[in-house]
Protein backbone atom coordinates (compact mmCIF):
# COMPACT_ATOMS: atom_id res chain seq x y z
CA UNK A 1 0.00 0.00 0.00
CA UNK A 2 2.75 2.14 0.71
CA UNK A 3 4.49 1.96 -2.66
CA UNK A 4 1.30 2.85 -4.57
CA UNK A 5 0.65 6.24 -2.16
CA UNK A 6 4.45 6.82 -3.05
CA UNK A 7 3.64 6.26 -6.64
CA UNK A 8 0.56 8.27 -6.68
CA UNK A 9 2.85 10.97 -5.02
CA UNK A 10 4.99 10.66 -7.61
CA UNK A 11 2.85 10.58 -10.22
CA UNK A 12 1.27 13.73 -9.58
CA UNK A 13 4.78 15.60 -8.76
CA UNK A 14 6.07 15.14 -12.56
CA UNK A 15 2.09 16.12 -13.87
CA UNK A 16 0.25 13.18 -14.30
CA UNK A 17 -1.72 12.91 -11.08
CA UNK A 18 -5.23 12.73 -10.78
CA UNK A 19 -5.92 15.98 -9.92
CA UNK A 20 -3.24 17.61 -11.91
CA UNK A 21 -4.04 21.08 -12.67
CA UNK A 22 -4.26 21.53 -16.34
CA UNK A 23 -3.30 25.09 -16.76
CA UNK A 24 -3.83 26.04 -20.26
CA UNK A 25 -2.97 29.53 -21.40
CA UNK A 26 -6.79 30.32 -21.98
CA UNK A 27 -7.99 29.40 -18.46
CA UNK A 28 -8.58 32.12 -15.90
CA UNK A 29 -5.74 32.20 -13.18
CA UNK A 30 -7.26 32.34 -9.80
CA UNK A 31 -6.62 35.96 -8.62
CA UNK A 32 -3.94 36.17 -5.04
CA UNK A 33 -7.10 36.88 -2.39
CA UNK A 34 -6.55 36.27 1.11
CA UNK A 35 -7.74 32.58 1.53
CA UNK A 36 -10.39 31.58 3.69
CA UNK A 37 -9.88 28.43 5.68
CA UNK A 38 -12.68 26.14 6.88
CA UNK A 39 -13.40 22.51 8.29
CA UNK A 40 -13.65 21.21 4.23
CA UNK A 41 -10.86 23.37 2.53
CA UNK A 42 -7.31 22.36 4.07
CA UNK A 43 -5.56 24.71 1.40
CA UNK A 44 -8.66 27.96 1.25
CA UNK A 45 -11.06 28.73 -1.54
CA UNK A 46 -11.33 32.15 -2.79
CA UNK A 47 -14.19 34.16 -1.32
CA UNK A 48 -16.39 36.06 -4.16
CA UNK A 49 -16.49 38.62 -2.33
CA UNK A 50 -12.85 39.05 -1.65
CA UNK A 51 -12.40 38.84 -5.22
CA UNK A 52 -15.03 41.76 -6.01
CA UNK A 53 -12.91 43.79 -3.73
CA UNK A 54 -9.72 43.23 -5.10
CA UNK A 55 -11.08 44.15 -8.66
CA UNK A 56 -12.41 47.38 -7.66
CA UNK A 57 -8.37 48.66 -6.73
CA UNK A 58 -7.81 50.07 -10.40
CA UNK A 59 -4.52 50.71 -11.46
CA UNK A 60 -3.92 54.17 -11.72
CA UNK A 61 -4.30 53.78 -16.22
CA UNK A 62 -6.14 56.93 -18.45
CA UNK A 63 -9.55 56.54 -18.79
CA UNK A 64 -11.73 56.75 -21.80
CA UNK A 65 -10.60 53.70 -23.79
CA UNK A 66 -14.20 52.24 -23.76
CA UNK A 67 -16.73 50.76 -21.59
CA UNK A 68 -14.21 46.90 -20.47
CA UNK A 69 -11.92 49.41 -18.56
CA UNK A 70 -12.57 47.03 -15.35
CA UNK A 71 -11.80 44.16 -17.49
CA UNK A 72 -8.67 45.72 -18.38
CA UNK A 73 -7.51 46.59 -15.16
CA UNK A 74 -7.89 43.25 -13.74
CA UNK A 75 -5.49 41.81 -17.04
CA UNK A 76 -3.09 44.09 -16.27
CA UNK A 77 -2.69 44.00 -12.82
CA UNK A 78 -3.08 40.37 -11.91
CA UNK A 79 -1.26 39.09 -15.64
CA UNK A 80 -4.19 37.21 -17.09
CA UNK A 81 -4.30 35.83 -20.11
CA UNK A 82 -7.25 37.98 -22.58
CA UNK A 83 -9.04 34.54 -23.25
CA UNK A 84 -9.66 34.79 -20.09
CA UNK A 85 -12.36 37.20 -20.21
CA UNK A 86 -14.64 34.68 -22.27
CA UNK A 87 -14.31 32.24 -19.15
CA UNK A 88 -17.43 31.74 -16.77
CA UNK A 89 -15.15 32.10 -13.74
CA UNK A 90 -14.55 35.73 -14.37
CA UNK A 91 -18.38 36.50 -15.97
CA UNK A 92 -19.25 35.43 -12.50
CA UNK A 93 -16.71 37.47 -10.69
CA UNK A 94 -17.60 40.70 -12.60
CA UNK A 95 -21.27 40.11 -13.35
CA UNK A 96 -22.60 42.20 -10.48
CA UNK A 97 -20.43 45.32 -12.14
CA UNK A 98 -20.25 44.91 -15.71
CA UNK A 99 -23.21 46.18 -17.86
CA UNK A 100 -21.67 45.23 -21.01
CA UNK A 101 -21.05 41.72 -22.84
CA UNK A 102 -17.26 40.63 -22.58
CA UNK A 103 -15.47 40.81 -25.55
CA UNK A 104 -11.62 39.49 -25.90
CA UNK A 105 -11.27 41.81 -29.87
CA UNK A 106 -12.71 44.69 -27.80
CA UNK A 107 -10.18 44.12 -24.95
CA UNK A 108 -7.70 43.75 -26.86
CA UNK A 109 -8.25 46.76 -28.86
CA UNK A 110 -8.74 48.82 -26.02
CA UNK A 111 -4.90 47.56 -24.48
CA UNK A 112 -3.32 48.39 -27.58
CA UNK A 113 -4.62 51.60 -27.09
CA UNK A 114 -3.23 52.12 -23.71
CA UNK A 115 0.44 50.20 -24.84
CA UNK A 116 0.45 53.17 -27.22
CA UNK A 117 -0.25 56.03 -25.08
CA UNK A 118 2.21 54.91 -22.18
CA UNK A 119 4.79 53.93 -24.65
CA UNK A 120 4.61 57.79 -25.60
CA UNK A 121 4.60 58.68 -22.39
CA UNK A 122 7.47 56.25 -21.09
CA UNK A 123 9.86 57.25 -24.68
CA UNK A 124 9.63 60.94 -23.20
CA UNK A 125 10.79 60.11 -19.89
CA UNK A 126 13.90 58.23 -21.54
CA UNK A 127 14.66 60.92 -24.33
CA UNK A 128 15.09 63.19 -21.25
CA UNK A 129 17.17 60.91 -19.22
CA UNK A 130 21.49 60.28 -19.26
CA UNK A 131 23.75 58.46 -17.99
CA UNK A 132 20.94 55.02 -18.07
CA UNK A 133 21.60 51.64 -17.70
CA UNK A 134 19.92 48.57 -18.71
CA UNK A 135 18.55 45.26 -17.06
CA UNK A 136 17.91 42.08 -19.21
CA UNK A 137 15.68 39.69 -17.56
CA UNK A 138 15.77 36.08 -19.97
CA UNK A 139 12.92 33.79 -18.78
CA UNK A 140 10.41 31.15 -19.76
CA UNK A 141 6.79 30.27 -20.21
CA UNK A 142 7.91 26.91 -20.72
CA UNK A 143 10.82 24.22 -21.97
CA UNK A 144 10.94 25.70 -25.49
CA UNK A 145 9.43 29.23 -24.89
CA UNK A 146 11.61 32.09 -23.82
CA UNK A 147 11.31 35.44 -23.53
CA UNK A 148 13.59 38.85 -22.65
CA UNK A 149 12.04 41.38 -20.65
CA UNK A 150 14.34 44.79 -21.11
CA UNK A 151 13.92 47.59 -18.54
CA UNK A 152 16.00 51.03 -18.23
CA UNK A 153 17.11 52.96 -15.08
CA UNK A 154 18.38 56.46 -14.57
CA UNK A 155 18.28 58.68 -11.80
CA UNK A 156 16.26 61.86 -12.29
CA UNK A 157 17.13 65.23 -11.66
CA UNK A 158 15.46 65.15 -8.06
CA UNK A 159 17.85 61.94 -6.68
CA UNK A 160 15.13 59.52 -7.55
CA UNK A 161 16.05 56.00 -9.12
CA UNK A 162 13.72 55.36 -12.09
CA UNK A 163 12.82 52.22 -13.94
CA UNK A 164 10.36 51.26 -16.76
CA UNK A 165 9.89 47.99 -18.96
CA UNK A 166 10.73 48.72 -22.37
CA UNK A 167 9.94 45.78 -23.95
CA UNK A 168 9.59 41.76 -23.59
CA UNK A 169 11.20 40.24 -26.90
CA UNK A 170 10.20 36.91 -27.61
CA UNK A 171 12.72 34.45 -28.51
CA UNK A 172 11.77 32.73 -31.10
CA UNK A 173 14.70 30.47 -32.47
CA UNK A 174 16.60 29.90 -29.53
CA UNK A 175 17.71 31.44 -25.99
CA UNK A 176 21.26 31.52 -26.62
CA UNK A 177 23.60 34.57 -25.05
CA UNK A 178 24.18 35.36 -28.67
CA UNK A 179 20.38 35.94 -29.96
CA UNK A 180 19.48 37.55 -26.31
CA UNK A 181 22.36 40.05 -27.65
CA UNK A 182 21.06 40.95 -30.48
CA UNK A 183 17.21 41.44 -29.25
CA UNK A 184 18.89 43.69 -26.45
CA UNK A 185 20.52 45.78 -29.35
CA UNK A 186 17.69 46.20 -31.11
CA UNK A 187 15.27 47.13 -28.48
CA UNK A 188 18.22 49.67 -26.96
CA UNK A 189 18.32 50.97 -30.95
CA UNK A 190 14.48 51.55 -31.14
CA UNK A 191 14.48 53.34 -27.97
CA UNK A 192 17.34 55.44 -28.83
CA UNK A 193 19.16 54.29 -25.46
CA UNK A 194 21.98 52.40 -27.10
CA UNK A 195 24.22 55.22 -26.98
CA UNK A 196 23.28 56.71 -23.40
CA UNK A 197 23.73 53.39 -21.88
CA UNK A 198 27.08 52.05 -20.31
CA UNK A 199 26.14 49.15 -18.24
CA UNK A 200 23.62 46.54 -18.53
CA UNK A 201 22.96 44.06 -15.88
CA UNK A 202 21.38 40.46 -16.80
CA UNK A 203 20.91 36.79 -15.89
CA UNK A 204 21.94 35.56 -19.36
CA UNK A 205 24.87 33.28 -18.86
CA UNK A 206 28.01 34.32 -21.15
CA UNK A 207 25.86 37.52 -23.15
CA UNK A 208 29.32 39.25 -21.97
CA UNK A 209 31.36 36.92 -24.44
CA UNK A 210 28.61 37.71 -27.24
CA UNK A 211 30.66 41.11 -28.02
CA UNK A 212 27.64 43.39 -29.28
CA UNK A 213 27.79 47.21 -29.58
CA UNK A 214 31.31 46.97 -30.49
CA UNK A 215 32.09 45.77 -26.53
CA UNK A 216 31.09 49.35 -25.72
CA UNK A 217 28.62 48.06 -22.86
CA UNK A 218 30.10 46.87 -19.72
CA UNK A 219 27.84 43.34 -18.68
CA UNK A 220 27.23 42.91 -15.00
CA UNK A 221 26.18 39.69 -13.81
CA UNK A 222 22.26 39.65 -11.60
CA UNK A 223 23.21 39.17 -7.89
CA UNK A 224 20.06 37.68 -7.50
CA UNK A 225 20.43 34.90 -10.22
CA UNK A 226 24.68 34.39 -9.40
CA UNK A 227 22.94 33.40 -5.63
CA UNK A 228 20.46 31.17 -7.41
CA UNK A 229 23.24 29.69 -9.64
CA UNK A 230 25.41 29.57 -6.23
CA UNK A 231 23.10 27.43 -4.42
CA UNK A 232 22.36 25.01 -7.12
CA UNK A 233 25.93 24.69 -7.88
CA UNK A 234 26.33 23.53 -3.74
CA UNK A 235 23.26 21.06 -3.60
CA UNK A 236 24.61 19.70 -6.85
CA UNK A 237 28.16 18.76 -5.37
CA UNK A 238 26.69 17.99 -1.53
CA UNK A 239 24.51 15.34 -3.38
CA UNK A 240 21.19 17.29 -1.93
CA UNK A 241 19.45 17.00 -4.87
CA UNK A 242 18.30 13.65 -4.17
CA UNK A 243 16.77 14.57 -0.43
CA UNK A 244 14.90 18.03 -2.02
CA UNK A 245 13.16 15.51 -4.46
CA UNK A 246 11.92 14.05 -1.75
CA UNK A 247 10.85 16.75 0.18
CA UNK A 248 9.20 17.80 -2.97
CA UNK A 249 7.51 14.24 -3.21
CA UNK A 250 5.95 14.60 0.40
CA UNK A 251 4.09 18.38 -0.68
CA UNK A 252 2.73 16.94 -3.84
CA UNK A 253 1.40 13.92 -1.43
CA UNK A 254 -0.59 16.39 0.56
CA UNK A 255 -0.93 18.66 -2.56
CA UNK A 256 -3.30 15.63 -4.47
CA UNK A 257 -5.43 14.53 -1.08
CA UNK A 258 -8.03 16.34 0.51
CA UNK A 259 -8.03 13.57 3.36
CA UNK A 260 -4.55 13.73 3.60
CA UNK A 261 -4.43 17.57 3.99
CA UNK A 262 -7.08 17.21 6.71
CA UNK A 263 -5.84 14.66 9.07
CA UNK A 264 -2.23 16.75 8.41
CA UNK A 265 -4.04 20.08 9.62
CA UNK A 266 -5.99 18.13 12.75
CA UNK A 267 -2.76 16.57 14.10
CA UNK A 268 -0.73 19.91 13.61
CA UNK A 269 -3.92 21.77 15.49
CA UNK A 270 -3.09 18.69 18.25
CA UNK A 271 0.32 18.93 18.21
CA UNK A 272 -0.15 23.03 18.75
CA UNK A 273 1.89 23.71 15.71
CA UNK A 274 2.08 26.30 13.47
CA UNK A 275 -0.90 26.27 10.70
CA UNK A 276 0.94 27.04 7.60
CA UNK A 277 0.62 25.60 3.92
CA UNK A 278 3.05 23.31 2.76
CA UNK A 279 4.53 25.13 -0.45
CA UNK A 280 6.05 23.23 -3.12
CA UNK A 281 9.41 24.62 -4.48
CA UNK A 282 9.66 24.35 -8.40
CA UNK A 283 13.29 23.02 -9.48
CA UNK A 284 16.39 25.08 -7.17
CA UNK A 285 15.18 27.99 -6.44
CA UNK A 286 15.96 28.78 -3.11
CA UNK A 287 13.41 31.28 -1.60
CA UNK A 288 11.24 28.51 -2.95
CA UNK A 289 13.46 25.41 -1.37
CA UNK A 290 13.61 27.62 2.03
CA UNK A 291 9.69 27.91 2.80
CA UNK A 292 9.34 24.16 1.54
CA UNK A 293 12.18 23.01 4.20
CA UNK A 294 11.05 25.21 6.80
CA UNK A 295 7.25 24.21 6.55
CA UNK A 296 8.02 20.72 6.32
CA UNK A 297 10.31 20.58 9.44
CA UNK A 298 7.91 22.82 11.65
CA UNK A 299 4.96 20.30 10.62
CA UNK A 300 6.96 16.97 10.43
CA UNK A 301 5.42 15.43 13.84
CA UNK A 302 2.15 15.98 12.30
CA UNK A 303 3.41 14.56 8.93
CA UNK A 304 4.93 11.71 10.67
CA UNK A 305 1.69 10.69 12.24
CA UNK A 306 -0.45 10.89 8.88
CA UNK A 307 2.31 9.00 7.21
CA UNK A 308 1.97 6.34 9.97
CA UNK A 309 -2.11 5.76 9.70
CA UNK A 310 -1.73 5.72 5.74
CA UNK A 311 1.48 4.10 5.93
CA UNK A 312 3.89 5.49 3.86
CA UNK A 313 7.33 4.51 4.27
CA UNK A 314 8.73 5.77 1.47
CA UNK A 315 8.53 9.18 2.48
CA UNK A 316 9.73 9.25 5.95
CA UNK A 317 12.81 11.53 6.98
CA UNK A 318 15.40 10.15 8.82
CA UNK A 319 16.55 11.86 11.72
CA UNK A 320 19.68 12.16 9.88
CA UNK A 321 18.25 13.96 6.67
CA UNK A 322 16.22 16.11 8.93
CA UNK A 323 19.49 17.49 10.35
CA UNK A 324 20.65 18.11 7.21
CA UNK A 325 17.49 19.70 6.09
CA UNK A 326 18.05 22.72 8.90
CA UNK A 327 21.82 23.11 7.76
CA UNK A 328 20.26 23.92 4.36
CA UNK A 329 17.31 26.10 6.01
CA UNK A 330 20.29 27.77 8.30
CA UNK A 331 22.09 28.93 5.39
CA UNK A 332 18.93 30.01 3.28
CA UNK A 333 17.77 32.10 5.82
CA UNK A 334 21.29 33.82 5.68
CA UNK A 335 20.56 34.52 1.60
CA UNK A 336 17.74 35.85 2.85
CA UNK A 337 18.60 38.41 5.33
CA UNK A 338 21.23 39.73 2.84
CA UNK A 339 18.32 39.75 -0.06
CA UNK A 340 16.40 41.72 2.18
CA UNK A 341 19.01 44.63 3.42
CA UNK A 342 19.11 44.78 -0.15
CA UNK A 343 15.91 46.93 -0.30
CA UNK A 344 12.18 45.76 -0.41
CA UNK A 345 11.15 47.44 -2.98
CA UNK A 346 12.09 48.08 -6.82
CA UNK A 347 16.02 48.31 -7.76
CA UNK A 348 19.05 48.74 -5.83
CA UNK A 349 21.97 50.07 -6.78
CA UNK A 350 25.72 47.63 -7.20
CA UNK A 351 27.13 50.34 -4.46
CA UNK A 352 25.64 47.52 -1.93
CA UNK A 353 27.17 44.36 -3.71
CA UNK A 354 30.22 44.71 -1.67
CA UNK A 355 28.62 45.07 1.79
CA UNK A 356 26.33 42.16 1.31
CA UNK A 357 28.88 39.84 0.14
CA UNK A 358 30.65 40.53 3.37
CA UNK A 359 28.11 39.92 4.75
CA UNK A 360 26.81 36.95 3.23
CA UNK A 361 30.29 35.47 3.62
CA UNK A 362 30.62 36.18 7.34
CA UNK A 363 27.26 34.55 8.54
CA UNK A 364 28.64 31.78 6.43
CA UNK A 365 31.88 31.02 8.34
CA UNK A 366 30.16 31.32 11.51
CA UNK A 367 27.75 28.52 10.68
CA UNK A 368 30.37 26.38 9.08
CA UNK A 369 32.30 27.21 12.49
CA UNK A 370 29.42 25.60 13.90
CA UNK A 371 29.36 22.29 11.96
CA UNK A 372 27.26 23.37 9.13
CA UNK A 373 29.07 21.47 6.22
CA UNK A 374 26.76 22.70 3.68
CA UNK A 375 27.48 26.48 4.87
CA UNK A 376 31.52 25.84 3.97
CA UNK A 377 30.61 24.12 0.62
CA UNK A 378 28.01 27.01 -0.07
CA UNK A 379 30.83 29.82 1.17
CA UNK A 380 33.28 28.30 -1.17
CA UNK A 381 31.05 28.16 -4.22
CA UNK A 382 29.98 32.24 -3.80
CA UNK A 383 33.37 33.02 -3.00
CA UNK A 384 34.34 31.87 -6.66
CA UNK A 385 31.28 33.34 -8.15
CA UNK A 386 31.43 36.97 -6.52
CA UNK A 387 33.99 37.07 -4.35
CA UNK A 388 36.37 39.05 -6.79
CA UNK A 389 33.49 42.04 -6.66
CA UNK A 390 35.58 43.85 -4.18
CA UNK A 391 38.35 44.41 -7.05
CA UNK A 392 36.23 45.43 -9.82
CA UNK A 393 36.56 49.05 -10.08
CA UNK A 394 33.33 49.68 -11.19
CA UNK A 395 32.03 47.85 -8.03
CA UNK A 396 34.09 49.74 -5.61
CA UNK A 397 33.86 53.42 -6.88
CA UNK A 398 29.63 52.84 -7.01
CA UNK A 399 30.62 51.82 -3.33
CA UNK A 400 33.09 54.57 -2.00
CA UNK A 401 30.07 56.91 -3.46
CA UNK A 402 27.66 55.54 -1.37
CA UNK A 403 28.00 57.21 2.10
CA UNK A 404 26.52 54.16 3.59
CA UNK A 405 28.64 51.39 2.67
CA UNK A 406 31.45 53.03 1.68
CA UNK A 407 34.03 52.23 4.53
CA UNK A 408 33.16 48.40 3.06
CA UNK A 409 36.25 49.99 0.34
CA UNK A 410 37.67 53.20 2.26
CA UNK A 411 38.62 50.85 5.38
CA UNK A 412 41.17 48.95 2.56
CA UNK A 413 44.68 50.63 1.90
CA UNK A 414 44.58 51.24 -1.44
CA UNK A 415 42.03 53.28 -2.95
CA UNK A 416 43.99 55.58 -5.25
CA UNK A 417 42.62 53.55 -8.28
CA UNK A 418 38.93 55.00 -6.69
CA UNK A 419 39.97 58.42 -6.73
CA UNK A 420 41.85 58.25 -10.05
CA UNK A 421 38.49 57.15 -11.44
CA UNK A 422 36.65 59.86 -10.02
CA UNK A 423 39.22 62.81 -11.04
CA UNK A 424 39.17 61.49 -14.58
CA UNK A 425 35.06 61.08 -14.89
CA UNK A 426 35.31 64.78 -13.27
CA UNK A 427 37.37 65.60 -15.78
CA UNK A 428 35.24 64.43 -18.33
CA UNK A 429 32.42 66.03 -17.19
CA UNK A 430 30.40 68.88 -18.92
CA UNK A 431 30.59 70.88 -15.54
CA UNK A 432 34.05 70.50 -15.25
CA UNK A 433 35.90 73.95 -14.41
CA UNK A 434 39.58 73.86 -14.43
CA UNK A 435 39.30 77.09 -11.94
CA UNK A 436 37.77 75.59 -8.92
CA UNK A 437 38.86 77.65 -6.10
CA UNK A 438 39.03 74.19 -3.76
CA UNK A 439 41.36 71.16 -4.66
CA UNK A 440 39.58 68.06 -6.01
CA UNK A 441 41.37 66.51 -3.13
CA UNK A 442 40.11 68.43 -0.36
CA UNK A 443 36.91 67.57 -1.53
CA UNK A 444 37.68 63.87 -1.43
CA UNK A 445 39.02 64.22 2.10
CA UNK A 446 35.97 65.81 3.73
CA UNK A 447 33.82 63.06 1.95
CA UNK A 448 35.69 60.44 3.35
CA UNK A 449 35.82 61.79 6.44
CA UNK A 450 31.75 62.24 6.46
CA UNK A 451 30.78 59.70 9.00
CA UNK A 452 27.25 59.23 11.17
CA UNK A 453 24.88 59.39 7.68
CA UNK A 454 21.55 57.69 8.03
CA UNK A 455 19.88 58.89 5.09
CA UNK A 456 20.64 56.77 1.85
CA UNK A 457 22.92 57.58 -1.02
CA UNK A 458 20.32 59.27 -2.92
CA UNK A 459 19.19 61.72 -0.08
CA UNK A 460 22.76 62.29 0.22
CA UNK A 461 23.61 63.82 -2.90
CA UNK A 462 20.20 65.67 -3.46
CA UNK A 463 20.87 67.46 0.31
CA UNK A 464 24.48 67.75 0.04
CA UNK A 465 25.72 70.05 -2.66
CA UNK A 466 29.20 71.51 -0.77
CA UNK A 467 30.92 68.20 -2.81
CA UNK A 468 31.30 70.26 -5.90
CA UNK A 469 31.66 67.97 -8.67
CA UNK A 470 31.32 64.58 -6.76
CA UNK A 471 27.50 64.08 -7.21
CA UNK A 472 27.37 64.09 -10.92
CA UNK A 473 29.96 61.14 -10.68
CA UNK A 474 27.51 59.38 -8.48
CA UNK A 475 24.90 59.96 -10.14
CA UNK A 476 26.16 57.56 -13.30
CA UNK A 477 27.74 54.95 -11.03
CA UNK A 478 24.67 54.47 -8.93
CA UNK A 479 22.26 54.66 -11.76
CA UNK A 480 23.67 50.87 -12.12
CA UNK A 481 21.02 48.53 -10.61
CA UNK A 482 22.10 45.50 -8.55
CA UNK A 483 19.36 43.01 -10.14
CA UNK A 484 17.58 42.51 -13.25
CA UNK A 485 14.58 41.84 -11.58
CA UNK A 486 12.98 43.88 -8.64
CA UNK A 487 14.32 42.73 -5.16
CA UNK A 488 10.72 42.26 -4.03
CA UNK A 489 11.05 39.19 -6.41
CA UNK A 490 13.97 37.89 -5.24
CA UNK A 491 12.97 37.77 -1.40
CA UNK A 492 9.41 37.85 -1.28
CA UNK A 493 7.20 34.31 -1.74
CA UNK A 494 3.93 36.30 -2.86
CA UNK A 495 5.73 38.29 -5.34
CA UNK A 496 7.78 35.68 -6.45
CA UNK A 497 4.83 33.41 -7.31
CA UNK A 498 2.87 36.72 -8.59
CA UNK A 499 5.36 37.00 -11.45
CA UNK A 500 4.73 33.48 -12.44
CA UNK A 501 1.62 34.49 -13.91
CA UNK A 502 3.05 35.84 -16.90
CA UNK A 503 3.97 32.32 -17.66
CA UNK A 504 0.36 32.04 -19.02
CA UNK A 505 0.57 35.09 -21.11
CA UNK A 506 -0.55 34.86 -24.95
CA UNK A 507 2.84 35.39 -26.60
CA UNK A 508 1.14 38.40 -28.83
CA UNK A 509 -0.19 39.81 -25.84
CA UNK A 510 2.79 39.39 -23.49
CA UNK A 511 4.98 42.64 -24.60
CA UNK A 512 1.80 44.96 -24.01
CA UNK A 513 0.63 43.37 -20.69
CA UNK A 514 4.04 43.29 -18.73
CA UNK A 515 5.18 46.65 -20.24
CA UNK A 516 1.35 48.47 -18.76
CA UNK A 517 1.94 46.41 -15.17
CA UNK A 518 4.99 47.52 -14.70
CA UNK A 519 5.26 50.96 -15.85
CA UNK A 520 1.95 52.03 -13.85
Amino acid sequence: MSRRRVHFANDFHRGRGRRQRDFQKDRFMPLPYKRIYGPKWTHGKPNLQAQQNHNQQELPTNRGYGSNDKVLNIIIKDLQPLSSVTRHYLTRTLQSSLDVQLSASCIRNELQNLYRHKRVEVQNAVNNASNLALSAELWSSSEKVFYLTVSCHFITENWKLTSYVLDTAHLLTKHTAENAAEHLLRISNEWNVTEKTQSVVSNVDGIKKARINGGRWTYIPCFAHTLDKVFRETMQITDCESLLRKCQQIVAFFHQSDIASHNLQLYGASLSLRQSELIQSSGLNWLTTLHMLKNILEQWPAIFKVFVDRRVDDLCLSENERKIMENIVAVLNILKEVTEEAGSQGFSPISKIIPLVQKLQKGLRKQWMGGNGIAKKLSKICDYHIGSSKKILQFRVSTALDPQYKTSVLQESGIEDITEEIRKQIRGSAEHCSRDTESQESVFQRYWKTTNISANALEFWKSNKEFKKLPTVARKYLTVVSTAIPVERVHQLQESQLANRRNFLEPENVNMILFLNSNK
